[in-house]
């Protein structure tokens, strides 16, 4: 009895000094923290080469996969934006190096649609601009030009004979994070009402060993672009906006497992790049 008793006088005496320092901890005005953030002077032929450890990989040749999710938003002219459904993608994409510090890509998207509030897969959702029902297919998204990026920009291959188109890649340290931003920039030929922008992000303990090919990342990022046409909007003035975050992995072996399964089922093709691609010459590509 006596042990008894001095074991939960033991307990007591433990909680209620847990409480006591806890509460003095609650009126004890918190302590401010700022973060550094500084740009980082990298010459152009540099910037380039961290941006391929950040954003893709320095290595001569090598697959490069980002999985994400994002939100698809409807913005009509002369009335409030509103979010219409959410998205599970990829993209997959693979380059050679062609030259020194110039390098060919090609890659394509695949997403699939989930509900905005449950998450779930989805193949419809309500047009909240129309009330109509409508069927929204998978996003397979497989109609990429292909690229050559160098220093000097990117040069998009539905117009190969252009010169090339700058990125503003810009990288910043902030706290214990290097981060990259830069404008996408999109094929000639593509509509004109798009753009898109990303951001990277990786441990600056990793970026400052040059010996790393590969860094990981996450990836963040907005874009703009026509009504879809699965939405049946007509002649409707007005587009869509989409924000996005994921990750870049090693290969689809670190997908989610509900994801790649969909994918290996109904489109498995496009767990790979297409490497006939790389076979077909560049005519009359800029010197750039």
């Amino acid at each position: 009895m006596d042990r008894r008793l001095a074991l939960e006088s033991l307990l007591a005496g433990a909680v209620g000094t847990t409480l006591a320092t806890s509460a003095a901890a609650a009126t004890r005005a918190p302590t401010a923290t700022h973060w550094t953030s500084e740009f980082l002077d990298f010459d152009p032929v540099t910037r380039f080469r961290h941006g391929m450890r950040l954003q893709r990989s320095a290595a001569d040749r090598a697959d490069v996969l980002h999985w994400y999710h994002f939100i698809m938003v409807a913005i009509p002219e002369k009335s409030a934006p509103i979010p219409v459904v959410r998205w599970e993608g990829i993209e997959l994409s693979r380059h050679h190096k062609i030259g020194p510090d110039r390098y060919r890509f090609h890659g394509h998207n695949l997403s699939f649609p989930r509900d905005l509030d449950s998450g779930k897969f989805v193949d419809a959702v309500v047009n909240p601009l129309t009330g109509e029902r409508v069927k929204v297919p998978p996003m397979a998204l497989t109609n990429d030009p292909g690229s050559v990026i160098s220093p000097r920009g990117i040069i998009r291959l539905d117009a190969p004979s252009a010169a090339p188109r700058p990125e503003y890649r810009l990288f910043r340290r902030e706290g214990a994070f290097v981060k990259v931003d830069a404008i996408r920039v999109p094929p000639a030929g593509w509509p004109v009402t798009f753009v898109e922008m990303g951001c990277e992000s990786t441990p600056a303990e990793l970026f400052d060993d040059a010996r790393l090919e590969w860094l990981p990342s996450e990836v963040s990022g907005g874009y703009v672009f026509p009504w879809p046409e699965w939405m049946n909007m007509g002649k409707a003035g007005g587009h869509m906006f989409a924000t996005w975050r994921g990750y870049k992995l090693r290969d689809i072996g670190e997908l989610p497992t509900e994801f790649r399964q969909r994918a290996e089922r109904e489109f498995p093709q496009l767990l790979q790049v297409d490497r006939g691609q790389f076979d077909t010459p560049i005519a009359n590509l800029h010197p750039g």
